[in-house]
């Protein structure tokens, strides 16, 4: 092994820990350290054998500093390029063209699936899931148990989940209202 890259490993072994820590203080993240710094000795390991170098920890030291430096304006550069990490606070809460009309769609189709159901059933399901009314109120008011309307609030839900089912499958092209 040559006299230089003799010197390269000695410093590598004692430097190398050292160096580390000092490229992770000033980048924040482990992984980023370890890598400019095998391209700080990389580089050092680079120079011609005959240049002269006074203190060869100082002048890696000096290589790795500018490698941070670099680093970091690179990570600027791409985040004004790329507008940094997304936000929550840029993402449109209008819902698109196509999420509206498959929303319109939806509720036309309970829509019809409500129509479809025998008016007594309906009655109780619209008591209950638009005026939100209790099992107990809905009996009262129609002069039925409360177990009756749970009868009959289960069986609308089958019946229109069945409904929606048929028309979905018959491929049958749903309406907005």
């Amino acid at each position: 092994m040559s006299s230089w890259n003799t010197q390269i490993a000695r410093l590598f072994a004692e430097h190398k820990k050292a160096l580390e820590a000092f490229v992770a203080r000033r980048t924040g993240n482990s992984q980023v350290a370890a890598d400019l710094t095998q391209e700080s000795f990389l580089r050092l390991a680079r120079l011609p054998a005959d240049k002269k170098i006074d203190n060869l920890p100082a002048f890696l030291f000096t290589i790795a500093s500018n490698l941070v430096r670099d680093h970091q304006r690179q990570a600027i550069r791409r985040e004004r390029l790329d507008g940094g990490e997304p936000s929550e606070e840029l993402a449109c809460e209008t819902p698109g063209a196509d999420e509206q009309l498959s929303a319109l769609q939806e509720q036309a189709l309970m829509h019809e699936a409500i129509q479809a159901l025998p008016e007594a059933t309906r009655h109780i399901f619209l008591l209950y899931h638009v005026d939100e009314c209790s099992y107990r109120e809905i009996g009262q008011r129609l002069q039925i148990s409360p177990r009756s309307v749970e009868y009959q609030l289960r069986r609308a839900l089958i019946d229109c989940r069945a409904f929606i089912k048929a028309r979905l499958l018959s491929g049958t092209p749903r309406s907005c209202p």
